[in-house]
């Protein structure tokens, strides 16, 4: 593919698929089974998902952009997410990871468009770059369309982060408009923090952040290769769509092996590229995450919602429907809402999700 080429022509037979399953235990009490993660409206009364539709609205149109979820959120992304064609909702049966999730929609695209460029993103992603964001992603289309490559964008570290897988980057694979494409060495699993410390110093590392970008029949083939059981559910689902009946897709997607991409394909396949991205970029995996991306008080506070703080530092305070104040702490996350309230020490924000499983236990058993 030549330099030069306008968007347009770069982007054509491009579509966009937006994950926006998972429960989001992180950030109970707010996130809930009906409202997870993705639909919480945490930056400036937009939720993520909105966040991640407008972004890319602004190089692709609506309906080329896709959201595949949950029967359960329909009706919220639906509310959210107005001006997405109907259609353009991918109803995922059960959630079983992102290994089946994007071969699913990878089959939906297919038959819609056998030459479509499929571009994965999640949805509870917060990107402050737009612009340097898409022109990543625009430049991941060119190299996916080289060939049957896997590409993906790997995100330049801030901070020795242990939340995180990391991708190693190898040799420049190609370069187009200056910049360059890299062959992956491997994916590595979340480190301890001394390891952290050493891949950011090492400078050949980057975050995993779960971004894709493929041709459908590549992602379909990779599949193929190194899932077969994946592959074989998958053939199966594709015969149904062939005969024009949604009727038994719903088993057959029940039966399929819960696997991650990562793990499934990613950290197996050969033909796996990697662009950077220097774009500020955070998944906002935990309510801590907020001190990063949203405004803080002289005294480092983030707070959201109707309280009162005094004598507080370091906090995140987050209320919903209710008033609190917060008094002569330090360091912690505190958040109100009518479906319960949390209060922990912030460093303690990725176990939240302990308590969501314990309460749901207990309910269980009641």
């Amino acid at each position: 593919m030549g330099e030069g080429l306008k968007e347009s022509d770069i982007l054509e037979n491009t579509y966009v698929v937006i994950m926006a399953g998972g429960k989001g235990e992180r950030f109970w009490p707010i996130s809930t089974e009906l409202a997870p993660k993705p639909f919480i409206k945490i930056i400036n009364n937009n939720s993520l998902i909105q966040l991640t539709v407008k972004r890319i609205n602004k190089i692709l149109p609506l309906d080329r952009i896709f959201v595949v979820l949950g029967r359960r959120h329909l009706d919220i992304a639906r509310q959210q997410l107005e001006g997405l064609p109907e259609e353009n909702f991918i109803i995922e049966p059960e959630g079983r990871d992102t290994a089946p999730c994007i071969g699913f929609s990878a089959l939906t695209l297919s038959d819609k468009n056998k030459d479509a460029v499929m571009v994965t993103l999640p949805a509870d992603q917060y990107v402050m770059d737009v612009d340097g964001f898409n022109r990543t992603i625009t430049n991941a289309v060119v190299f996916a369309k080289k060939g049957d490559y896997l590409v993906t964008i790997g995100i330049k570290p801030s901070r020795p982060e242990t939340g995180y897988g990391y991708i190693k980057a190898n040799k420049v694979f190609d370069i187009y408009g200056g910049v360059p494409c890299y062959r992956v060495e491997r994916f590595v699993e979340k480190p301890n923090f001394e390891t952290a410390v050493k891949y950011v110093e090492e400078g050949d590392y980057f975050w995993n952040g779960g971004i894709f970008i493929w041709k459908v029949g590549a992602v379909l083939k990779g599949i193929e290769h190194h899932m077969p059981e994946l592959h074989e559910g998958l053939k199966n689902i594709k015969d149904i769509m062939k005969a024009k009946t949604k009727k038994g897709i719903d088993d057959v997607y029940r039966g399929l092996p819960r696997r991650s991409i990562d793990y499934g394909l990613m950290e197996k396949a050969e033909n796996v590229l990697m662009l950077k991205g220097e774009f500020a970029w955070d998944d906002i995996g935990t309510w801590q995450a907020l001190l990063r991306v949203l405004e803080t008080d002289e005294r480092g506070n983030c707070v959201h919602g109707d309280a009162v703080l005094i004598d507080t530092e370091g906090s995140v305070v987050y209320t919903d429907g209710l008033k609190a104040g917060v008094m002569g702490v330090s360091n912690l996350v505190v958040v109100a809402s009518k479906e319960g309230v949390l209060v922990c020490h912030r460093d303690r924000s990725q176990d939240v999700r302990e308590i969501a499983r314990k309460i749901e236990a207990e309910k269980t058993r009641q």
